[in-house]
């Protein structure tokens, strides 16, 4: 089982196939989201349609847009604007020629040049491969020279730049659903703190804070001198569970309702109490988690394989970062009828705010 596994690695790690997957993305991705943002408009009412999908195309397009620029980089008229985040795995032809020098069976080294000449070998042809080196050259690993082992030496680094590539389709999703406001001639004033909310949220629940926890850990594993990948990798899903699963929700709306909601709405304080037991009631009032917010966290787990240096992760991230973007982008919230609710119960009962709770509720209706 473990010697299949590692095959499968091998093959993975190809750089031919990283390359293939980072051409396939863009068609990929933007397919998806035109099928999405169909169905979407579709299943709107006849009346909202139009602006429905003028509103998806915008999300959409920046949101698509964002996630591929931070990926691969941005150059116009032959000049870098902005340099990728996702590094492409290379060739070490030096090793590759190390091989070959000592391989003489033709077939074997007709892999080997395969690879060399960055052609990609079926998953068959990548066994027989560690198979027959291992058979002729037991002891010296030299299918890690023709294939290198998945490595990183600077797994903070990659912390910076997957915190900065989710951020960048999020703040290209908000982007497009303030030009889909408009666009479609909306008040994008007014729905702009929805889009900051849950910009904040997305990007802290399930992009962020994760990563904080997978650094937490590899801070744990680099004190005690833990070296093995594998315990390494189960620290890092471990702090990423710890901190984004289980306590990323609440972290996130803790900042939102504290920090980021004052920005936005003058009477916040009106419904809080005045001790510090406050801060903390009421966190999912606007934005509790739901089922997809759970799913969303599949990409910790491949952040945590890139960190550990599986390359062929790099390429699919913005596919998994493009859903947390378009949710910022629409501003989605699925909490306001109880945070209304609530609102309404706790100020209706002070005769002091019962004005205030009056022109909130108007202009709420507006």
């Amino acid at each position: 089982m473990i010697t299949r596994l590692n095959i499968i690695g091998k093959y993975l790690d190809q750089p031919a196939f990283v390359k293939k997957l980072y051409d396939t993305v863009p068609l990929s991705l933007s397919a998806v989201a035109a099928c999405y943002g169909l169905y979407d408009t579709y299943k709107s009412s006849e009346k909202e349609r139009k602006n429905k999908l003028i509103q998806n195309f915008s999300v959409l397009a920046f949101t698509i847009s964002s996630a591929l620029i931070a990926t691969r980089g941005l150059r116009i008229k032959g000049k870098q604007i902005f340099e990728g985040l996702i590094e492409l795995p290379h060739l070490h032809k030096h090793d590759i020629e190390e091989v070959l020098d000592k391989v003489s069976d033709d077939k074997l080294k007709n892999l080997v040049n395969k690879v060399k000449d960055g052609e990609m070998l079926k998953l068959s042809e990548v066994s027989n491969l560690a198979e027959e080196l291992e058979n002729k050259f037991k002891g010296e690993n030299l299918i890690k020279k023709v294939i290198p082992d998945a490595h990183n030496h600077k797994p903070f680094e990659e912390l910076k730049k997957l915190s900065l590539l989710g951020l960048i389709p999020v703040i290209g999703g908000i982007t497009g659903g303030i030009l889909g406001d408009k666009l479609t001639k909306q008040d994008w004033k007014k729905k702009l703190p929805d889009k900051i909310k849950e910009g904040s949220y997305q990007y802290l629940n399930n992009i962020f804070l994760c990563n904080v926890g997978a650094g937490l850990a590899l801070l744990l594993m680099n004190k005690f001198n833990v070296k093995s990948k594998a315990v390494r990798f189960v620290a890092m899903l471990t702090g990423v569970i710890g901190v984004g699963l289980v306590a990323g929700s609440a972290i996130a709306n803790f900042i939102g309702k504290n920090f980021i909601n004052p920005i936005f709405d003058k009477n916040t304080n009106m419904h809080r109490h005045n001790d510090f037991t406050s801060m903390f009631k009421d966190l999912n009032h606007e934005r509790h988690p739901e089922a997809l917010d759970v799913s969303l966290h599949i990409d910790d787990i491949a952040s945590v394989g890139f960190i550990s240096g599986l390359k062929w992760i790099g390429p699919v991230l913005p596919i998994l970062y493009s859903v947390s973007a378009y949710r910022a982008g629409v501003g989605y919230r699925n909490g306001d009828k109880y945070y209304h609710n609530h609102f309404k119960n706790h100020v209706a009962t002070n005769s002091h705010n019962r004005n205030i709770f009056e022109k909130f509720q108007r202009s709420s209706q507006t």
